[in-house]
C-alpha cells in the first residue's frame, strides 16, 4: 500500500488553544474593559493625589488667616482721649498704653490702674478679637481680683500691615510684661499672667521666654488653652499632615517644661474649638506641686466666663501662690539659719 502523502503543516500541528483564544473575536471584548478600568483608577488616583497636595499647600498658605483671624478682621476705631502717662495715671479708667515692640513699632494695649490693688495682671487675649474691644473684660478682671490689669495687644492686630506669627506674639508678650513692670514698679516675677485660648499658648511661650532670659513668673492662669495648637489642628483636619505642615505650633507642654510656679486652668466641658481633652492633656503633663483644674460643665469656647468662676479662680491662684512661695521663703530662711 503506497505511503500516504505528508500531512499539511496546519494539519500536522494542532491549533494552540491559547492562540485561538487570543485570536478569537471575543478576546478583545474581555481585555478592553480591564485596561479601561485600570486607566480610570490611575487617573482618579492621580487626580486625588493632586487635590491632596493642593489642600496641603492651601493649609500652609492659609495658616496665618486660620490661626490669627483677628489680624484680618476690621479693627475698632478707638476714639479714646485717655492715654496712659507714667507721670499722670488715671486710676479706675481704662487707658491706652503705648510701648515699643522689639522692631521699634508701637504697641497699643489697654491698661487699668487700680488704687490699692492686691496684684498686677498681664492678660493675653485670643485670636479673634482686639485688645481695645475688651475694656469690659479688663474692668471685670480688675474688679474681681482687685488688680491692675494690662490687656496686651499683638502686632498685626492693629491694622499695621504686620503678619503675626508664634514668635512675634510671644515677643509682644515679653514687651508687654516689661512695660507693665516699669509702669507699676512690680517685679516681672510677681506679675500674674492670664492667657485665654490662643493667648494661653502665647502665655506659655512667654513663660519659656522669661526663663531663657533668667526671669521667672510665680502665677499662671490658662483659660480654655491647649496642649499645642498643632494637636488641636491635627484632630480637626485629621486627613492632613498638620503636625508637619504647621509652622506656628504653640507647644504649651514644651514651653512649660521648666515652669516652677503655680497654675490654675479653666476649661468648658462642651468646648468644641479647643476640646477639653487638649486642656486636660496640658494639665496632666505638668509635674507641678501646686496646680488646680476648674471645669465649667456648660461653657462653650466663646461663652462668657461666669463671674463666680472668675473670682474663684483668682482666689485659688492667689492661695496657691502664697502657699508655694511662702514655703520657699521659709525653707530659704531655715537654710540660711542652719548655715550660720
Amino acid at each position: 500500500m503506497p505511503n500516504e502523502s505528508a500531512a499539511h503543516p496546519e494539519q500536522a500541528n494542532p491549533a494552540d488553544p491559547k492562540t485561538d483564544e487570543a485570536n478569537s473575536p471575543g478576546s478583545h471584548k474581555t481585555r478592553k474593559p480591564k485596561a479601561s478600568i485600570r486607566r480610570r483608577v490611575l487617573r482618579t488616583s492621580a487626580l486625588l493625589g493632586v487635590l491632596y497636595v493642593v489642600m496641603c499647600v492651601g493649609m500652609v498658605v492659609m495658616e496665618t488667616r486660620l490661626l490669627f483671624p483677628g489680624a484680618y478682621s476690621d479693627t475698632s476705631i478707638l476714639m479714646d482721649p485717655n492715654r496712659f502717662s507714667l507721670d499722670h495715671p488715671t486710676p479706675g479708667v481704662v487707658e491706652t498704653m503705648t510701648y515699643p515692640a522689639v522692631d521699634g513699632s508701637d504697641l497699643e494695649s489697654r491698661l487699668l490702674i487700680r488704687e490699692g490693688a492686691d496684684d498686677v495682671i498681664l492678660f493675653l487675649h485670643g485670636n479673634g478679637i482686639h485688645a481695645d474691644e475688651m475694656d469690659g473684660w479688663t474692668r471685670r478682671l480688675s474688679d474681681g481680683w482687685n488688680a491692675t490689669v494690662l490687656t496686651a495687644e499683638y502686632r498685626g492686630f492693629q491694622s499695621d500691615g504686620f503678619t503675626p506669627t508664634e514668635t512675634s506674639t510671644i515677643e509682644d508678650a515679653v514687651s508687654a510684661i516689661h512695660a507693665l513692670s516699669e509702669a507699676t514698679g512690680t517685679p516681672v516675677s510677681q506679675i500674674m499672667i492670664y492667657g485665654r485660648s490662643l493667648g494661653g499658648g502665647v502665655a506659655c511661650g512667654l513663660v519659656a521666654a522669661l526663663h531663657e532670659r533668667g526671669d521667672s513668673t510665680e502665677a499662671l492662669l490658662l483659660d480654655r488653652t491647649f496642649d499645642s495648637a498643632a494637636s488641636v489642628g491635627a484632630d480637626r483636619f485629621f486627613f492632613l499632615p498638620v503636625r508637619w505642615l504647621m509652622k506656628n505650633q504653640y507647644d504649651s507642654v514644651q514651653a512649660l517644661e521648666n515652669y516652677r510656679g503655680v497654675l490654675v486652668q479653666i476649661h468648658g466641658t462642651p468646648d468644641r474649638i479647643v476640646p477639653q481633652k487638649n486642656g486636660r492633656a496640658l494639665h496632666d503633663s505638668l509635674a507641678l506641686e501646686h496646680k488646680e483644674w476648674i471645669e465649667e460643665p456648660s461653657m462653650f469656647h466663646n461663652d462668657r466666663l461666669p463671674t463666680k468662676t472668675l473670682n474663684d479662680a483668682g482666689r485659688k491662684l492667689k492661695a496657691l501662690r502664697t502657699l508655694a512661695f511662702l514655703q520657699t521663703d521659709v525653707a530659704a530662711i531655715e537654710s540660711s539659719a542652719a548655715a550660720e
